[in-house]
C-alpha cells in the first residue's frame, strides 16, 4: 500500500469507494507508443498485453461471467481486418478458441500467442498496433470499454475489494502487486516519464472511474480533487515510497 493520502465516498448502496488521492491528482498518462518499453522492459509494442488477461475466475464470479458473455459477443463481430490473429484462433476450434483455462478450474484467460495476448495486433497489421478489440471499437465509432475485458480498460487502476468493510480501494497498479520481482515491471506508474500529462488522472480517466463507481461518487471525487488542486498539489506518485 502506498503511504499517500486517500479519500472515501459512499454510494447509494452503502458501498465505500476509497481513492488514492495522490494518484488521482497526479499527471500520469499512458505512454503506449510513446516510449513505453512494455511490462517486461523488452522495448516492444506489446505494452501491458504481454500476459493476456483473466476474464472469468470460475464459479461464483458473477461480474466475470457477465464480462465473458460480452467478450464472446464482441469476438464474434471481429473480422480479419480488425484482428491479426483471428485465423490462429479459428484454427483451434472450440467454443472459445481464443481462451484457455488458467490458475483454477473453469477460469477463462486469453491465450498468449507470439509472446502477447492473442488479441494484440502487431505494428505491421493494417488495422494498427494494439488491442484488436479496442481498435475494432474505434473503427465503429463505439466506446472501447464496451468491447474490452474490464480488467484491460481499468489499467493502470487496481481495485482492492473488501466485503467485510464494504469498501473498494482504487489505486495505481505497482510492480509489487504482481508477485515475484522481475515477472512484471509495472513501469508506467513508477517512472517519471509517464507523469507528463496536462490533466490529472481524475479528469483523464473520468469515463473509466464513472463506469466503476457511478456518476454520484465520481462527482464527489471530482469536486474534492478540484478543491485540493486549488489548495495545494501533492507529490507525484512516482516519488512516493512503498510501505514495508
Amino acid at each position: 500500500m502506498l503511504t499517500g493520502e486517500t479519500v472515501t465516498f459512499t454510494d447509494s448502496d452503502g458501498w465505500n469507494w476509497d481513492f488514492d488521492l495522490v494518484f488521482m491528482l497526479s499527471n500520469y498518462a499512458c505512454i503506449w507508443g510513446r516510449g513505453c518499453p512494455d511490462i517486461r522492459l523488452q522495448g516492444s509494442a506489446r505494452g501491458c498485453c504481454v500476459e493476456g488477461v483473466e476474464i472469468y475466475q470460475g464459479e461464483g464470479d458473477a461480474p466475470g461471467c457477465e464480462d465473458l458473455a460480452m467478450i464472446r459477443d464482441r469476438v464474434g463481430q471481429l473480422t480479419h481486418e480488425d484482428w491479426q490473429n483471428r485465423h490462429v484462433a479459428l484454427s483451434r476450434g472450440g467454443s472459445d478458441p481464443w481462451a484457455k483455462a488458467r490458475f483454477k478450474r473453469d477460469s477463462v484467460h486469453t491465450r498468449v500467442y507470439r509472446d502477447a495476448c492473442i488479441f494484440h495486433n502487431r505494428p505491421d497489421h493494417p488495422a494498427g498496433a494494439g488491442c484488436a478489440l479496442h481498435l475494432a471499437a474505434l473503427r465503429r465509432g463505439e466506446d472501447a470499454m464496451d468491447w474490452k475485458p474490464q480488467t484491460c480498460w481499468q489499467v493502470p487502476l487496481l481495485l482492492d475489494h473488501d466485503p467485510k468493510t464494504r469498501t473498494t480501494t482504487v489505486r495505481a497498479s505497482r510492480t509489487a502487486d504482481w508477485g515475484q520481482e522481475g515477472i512484471i515491471d509495472w513501469w508506467c506508474t513508477e517512472h517519471e516519464e509517464a507523469f507528463s500529462a496536462e490533466r490529472p488522472v481524475y479528469v483523464s480517466m473520468e469515463a473509466e472511474i464513472r463506469r466503476l463507481c457511478g456518476d454520484d461518487v465520481y462527482k464527489e471525487l471530482a469536486a474534492y480533487c478540484r478543491a485540493r488542486q486549488r489548495a495545494r498539489r501533492p507529490a507525484r506518485l512516482a516519488l512516493l515510497p512503498l510501505a514495508p
